[in-house]
């Protein structure tokens, strides 16, 4: 079923790089042909690393923390397939644990899975790719920024905030849930707006379908930094507006099933979900 994979991992840890090892070398075992991101091939000593963006794998192997998971989907092509395991503190995109990978990956190459789609999002801003998690618009520095957002042209709320996050389902348990958001089912195609850290009371977190454009107005002199996942940055100057909308482009993770509130509960021990 999968022909090519491409393995990638975090490198600060020493467990996780001989995971990766590990899994690849099943994956050769079952007849896939396996390539190394560059960096961890040469913690493995093998040559021949490869740049993840310029791979035409049909399979991704990544091993590490929801930051890890986040890089590589920014490095990656789109649409591969993505098998997670979970190394790291926070581990909500992760499908399996470090003792459940090697037979989960059986399971894969056996063609028992699910696909879980998840969409990104977008802004209108150059240079700023899709996000996974979240766009973020705010001052950039210790200074408030005094910003007004819309929804399909109607304004939700102005204030002086840190700034505002749009935010998917899949980032609804990262940045938007640390600012006071709720967790989404993921079977909701919905958007997340967040406030951070507004100076009134009144402006609170919505959740508004998926279909709608999220225009982020700054009403003052401030300027913008745009981010993507927390990766990619742009400054804009004032009074450009941000229009943020659902991406064409979607991150495919490999499952066991429908994991979500099994991972809520594994990742942050929500024991009011016992």
């Amino acid at each position: 079923m999968f022909e090519r994979a491409v393995v990638l991992s975090r490198l600060d840890r020493e467990e996780a790089v001989r995971l990766a090892g590990k899994l690849a070398s099943q994956l050769r075992e079952q007849k896939v042909k396996v390539e190394y991101e560059a960096g961890l091939a040469g913690r493995l000593g093998i040559k021949g690393g490869v740049d993840p963006s310029k791979v035409e794998a049909d399979l991704a192997v990544i091993v590490g923390g929801d930051g890890t998971i986040i890089r590589a989907v920014h490095r990656l092509r789109r649409s591969i397939p993505l098998f997670t395991v979970s190394m790291g503190r926070v581990g909500f995109l992760a499908e399996a644990t470090p003792g459940e990978a090697s037979a989960f990956l059986s399971e894969v190459l056996r063609g028992n899975y699910v696909e879980d789609r998840q969409f990104m999002v977008e802004a209108d801003v150059r240079g700023i790719p899709p996000a996974l998690n979240e766009l973020k618009i705010g001052s950039g520095s210790s200074r408030m920024v005094e910003l007004s957002v819309y929804v399909d042209g109607f304004r939700l709320g102005k204030d002086k905030v840190d700034g505002v996050l749009v935010s998917t389902p899949s980032g609804a348990s990262a940045y938007a849930f640390s600012v006071g958001g709720s967790l989404v089912d993921p079977r909701l195609e919905a958007l997340i707006i967040a406030p951070i850290y507004p100076l009134s009371t009144n402006f609170k977190p919505f959740i508004t379908p998926s279909t709608v454009e999220v225009t982020v107005k700054p009403e003052s002199e401030t300027p913008l930094l745009v981010v993507a996942d927390g990766l990619k940055a742009r400054r804009l100057q004032p009074p450009r507006p941000v229009k943020v909308k659902r991406s064409r482009r979607h991150v495919v993770f490999l499952r066991r099933g429908f994991t979500f509130y099994e991972r809520v509960k594994r990742r942050l021990s929500v024991t009011c979900l016992t």
